[in-house]
């Protein structure tokens, strides 16, 4: 089985090998980093025309339908903060499911709060071994390929499940060839129609600043990004999830968009 394994291995990095010869004259090399462009509180986002084609035609997530008040949270997990079970209790307090994306070096460190995510039921996405600019690895698909391929496999060890293959790429650095990849290898690229500025440990906003942003983005389909390190967004949620909740808002999880 093992070496089944191998050699179709094997054959998906010749195909991704073709894939981006040829994506390579018409797509650009430097890439772009994933923004949205907001209109106000509790308004829908857009985004720049071009992402918008780009999201189109690979199939990318970035935001929910418009007909229901479902919001989405996500978090990054790229470094352990001491917050993850903190989020968990208060995810589970709220009867809250969440999408987490989490790099491989995250799940091969923390292999229990790993575990933790999964018997909770919260989606586990992809966000790459070691959190490098995809774009950079977009012409070099083995090594791209092994980005990802690498964190489904650490998160099979540790929790004896499947990741789901949805891809959230690091510093949102994308590409159409970023894009191409990730679909080859049947990821679903997601981005986000809300962030903010949480993930430095050393400025964290005030937690009142926090929740009132986390409350202005609702609308139906946000997508949130939050780092799950960031002690900010753990002091906002519990109020943030009851305001969205007293306003008629649902919780979905990625893997219903895809």
């Amino acid at each position: 089985m093992n070496a089944i394994r191998a050699v179709l291995f094997v054959l998906l990095l010749a195909v991704l090998a073709g894939a981006a010869g040829a994506l390579a004259e018409a797509a650009p090399t430097s890439g772009t980093e994933w923004f949205f462009i907001a209109h106000g509180a509790h308004v829908r986002p857009g985004i720049p025309a071009s992402a918008a084609r780009l999201a189109r035609a690979y199939h990318a997530l970035w935001i929910g339908p418009k007909r229901d008040k479902v919001v989405y949270l996500t978090f990054d997990e790229g470094w352990e903060g001491g917050t993850t079970g903190k989020l968990l209790a208060i995810l589970e307090r709220a009867h809250v499911k969440a999408t987490f994306f989490l790099t491989g070096l995250w799940i091969r460190d923390d292999p229990g709060l790993a575990r933790r995510i999964a018997r909770a039921g919260h989606v586990a996405g992809d966000h790459t071994w070691s959190h490098p600019k995809m774009t950079a690895l977009a012409g070099r698909p083995k090594a791209f390929a092994r980005q990802l391929l690498s964190t489904a496999r650490a998160w099979r060890r540790a929790t004896g499940g499947r990741m789901t293959h949805l891809f959230r790429p690091p510093y949102g650095a994308y590409d159409a060839r970023v894009l191409a990849l990730a679909r080859r290898l049947d990821y679903t690229t997601v981005f986000w129609s809300f962030a903010h500025y949480d993930y430095d440990a050393d400025a964290q906003p005030p937690v009142s600043v926090t929740r009132a942003r986390i409350i202005a983005a609702a609308y139906p389909g946000t997508v949130y990004l939050l780092h799950a390190a960031s002690t900010s967004n753990i002091g906002a949620l519990p109020g943030a999830i009851r305001w969205l909740k007293r306003h008629g808002y649902r919780f979905g999880t990625l893997d219903d968009l895809r």
